[in-house]
């Protein structure tokens, strides 16, 4: 059987031309796929059975009547504008269907142990005043005015709030790649982050290709829209932060106002510079946040005009890009394995996973497929979570 020939029809080819990442697999699996399409080679099993995990198009689409229709109802959330492709990656739609699988366990566990809705999730919904939702997250979280300035850098900034945001109960996911495949990149241009809303466990997820700075914005971006309620899937570009969209400019303008507070702003800016580029660069290490969300600030308050604003933007974004091929081009040494592990999972779902194996109530494969660890890197996971 595996020798053998089988057609699959050029229309589902075309489909999956169109939905894998080139990046991703070698030009001779193009080539190969585009004979198919042709009809200048007739694909064996072993060959599709190849290129399904080639593509990680799953085997029995090759052989369907017609392309599928797949519905993610988490892609509608993309930000309105955005040029990302129309068709959702399948390290997108993998990544989604993993989390989903975590939450729902989570879900299922806390509630068997008694946890009720939490009261903070949707609170928001219908709130128009920013102070109002921010003074709130400020409450819930403990967390100063000051918190992102009194931190040391925006990776320290990130890890502060993090883990404030996990102790309220929101699982926090954070990874650069399809589970553990590193030949399966998440690509930061079609996502940043994205927020799984559900009143007993919140889940985000945070793109961790992207900056430090990005992923300061970013986590507390998602910390609003569980506030409010609703599902995002964040991917602005970086010039796109602050995009004239509804949801996405009012959850920017919270995420803005928790990262650079008005209040302490106006006296930062005053004393950081002469010249306005000066006062950006001089401000945005003073809050430890991206110079792209001090230049919104300024503009927003009436210190720098929309054509400078616009400047700003056009040049921080071609330092953003450049900044994406220098770590194209690095070779990462990866550091600590396990740690690097424990710090794309949430903390709290580990500690759930191993009581309930303990407790007879969860299996370790299912432990293991939840985690993309076996038995030795799981083990070493829960200690590297009690470091």
């Amino acid at each position: 059987m595996a020798g053998v020939s089988v057609h699959v029809k050029p229309e589902i080819i075309s489909w999956i031309l169109n939905t894998v990442q080139f990046e991703e697999i070698t030009g001779s699996a193009m080539e190969l796929l585009r004979k198919w399409q042709t009809g200048e080679k007739i694909p064996t099993f072993n060959q599709i059975e190849d290129m399904s995990k080639k593509t990680m198009i799953p085997f029995g689409y090759f052989f369907l009547e017609k392309p599928p229709v797949e519905k993610f109802p988490l892609v509608e959330y993309r930000t309105i504008g955005s040029t990302s492709a129309l068709e959702p990656s399948r390290n997108l739609i993998d990544t989604i269907d993993l989390m989903t699988d975590v939450q729902e366990w989570m879900v299922d566990y806390v509630t068997t142990n008694g946890q009720e809705k939490l009261e903070y999730v949707g609170s928001a919904a219908g709130v128009t005043d920013i102070l109002t939702i921010v003074k709130d997250i400020r409450k819930r979280l403990d967390i100063n005015v000051s918190w992102c300035a009194d931190r040391q850098s925006a990776k320290e900034a990130f890890r502060f709030i993090r883990e404030k945001i996990e102790n309220i109960h929101i699982l926090v996911m954070m990874s650069g790649i399809v589970g553990n495949n590193s030949r399966r990149k998440l690509n930061v241009d079609e996502f940043r982050a994205f927020t799984l809303v559900n009143p007993f466990t919140p889940l985000i997820f945070i793109n961790s290709c992207d900056s430090d700075t990005g992923k300061l914005f970013s986590i507390v971006h998602e910390l609003t829209h569980v506030w409010i309620g609703e599902n995002s899937l964040y991917n602005a570009k970086n010039n796109d932060y602050f995009i004239d969209h509804g949801t996405e400019r009012f959850c920017n303008a919270v995420a803005a106002e928790l990262l650079v507070p008005t209040e302490l702003f106006e006296e930062k800016w005053k004393n950081s510079g002469s010249t306005t580029a000066e006062k950006i660069e001089k401000t945005a290490k003073i809050f430890r946040c991206s110079r792209l969300v001090v230049a919104r600030k300024a503009f927003d308050c009436g210190k720098i005009s929309k054509v400078v604003y616009d400047q700003t933007i056009k040049e921080l974004t071609i330092k953003y890009k450049e900044w994406q091929e220098r770590q194209k081009r690095n070779k990462d040494s990866g550091g600590d394995y396990y740690r690097n592990l424990a710090s794309k999972i949430d903390r709290n779902f580990v500690t759930a996973l191993a009581r309930s194996i303990y407790e007879g109530r969860t299996q370790y494969t299912e432990a293991y497929r939840l985690t993309n660890t076996n038995r030795k890197t799981f083990e070493r996971l829960l200690e590297a979570i009690s470091d």
